[in-house]
């Protein structure tokens, strides 16, 4: 396995997608696979060693993705009508607001970076990780890293009517391949 898999449902329930997507990677049927939560909880393939895992779902929507690369966060929003200057100015570090002031369309991109890295670290968004520090403009595919984190490399972007952020706690998935899977 080479990059980040990621799949996505409109169907399918988040637990089942990522049993459905260890399956895929191991070869095995998804049934056989049971899912974990770490303490903080971060999920994991029970038995599976060398495997990441990340989970997220919003309203109609759950998104999981898989790597060997290291640890891996992903975070799902759907793209509607917020009040983006006043959320980031309650939320994020004066930096971040003052762009979203300027720039509205990525409040939610910045978001689901934040998320999508306070999973990667195990951690979620406890001990200020609104306030966390994104790269400005949120990149779009993984060619950027977090400031104060060399080796989480972060991503978002926006399709179909949603927002996914992705990142991944490794110097190897900086420039790594994102396929994405659409499940029905």
């Amino acid at each position: 396995m080479s990059g980040i898999r990621i799949w996505l449902s409109a169907t399918v329930e988040t637990v089942d997608l990522a049993r459905h997507a260890m399956g895929e990677v191991l070869g095995i049927d998804a049934n056989k696979i049971d899912v974990g939560r770490e303490p903080a909880g971060r999920p994991f393939a029970v038995g599976v060693a060398g495997l990441h895992l990340a989970v997220s779902h919003c309203a109609d929507l759950a998104a999981v993705a898989v790597t060997e690369l290291g640890p891996v966060g992903i975070d799902v929003e759907a793209v509607r009508a917020l009040p983006a200057a006043e959320l980031a100015r309650r939320w994020f570090a004066a930096a971040e607001a003052d762009w979203v002031a300027r720039h509205p369309g990525d409040f939610l991109p910045l978001w689901t970076q934040k998320e999508a890295v306070g999973k990667a670290l195990g951690v979620g968004l406890r001990g200020g990780g609104l306030r966390r520090l994104m790269p400005l403009p949120p990149a779009a595919t993984l060619t950027a890293t977090v400031p104060g984190l060399p080796s989480m490399a972060v991503a978002a972007r926006i399709h179909d009517g949603i927002v996914l952020g992705l990142a991944c706690d490794s110097a190897a998935a900086l420039g790594a391949p994102v396929t994405v899977t659409v499940v029905d």
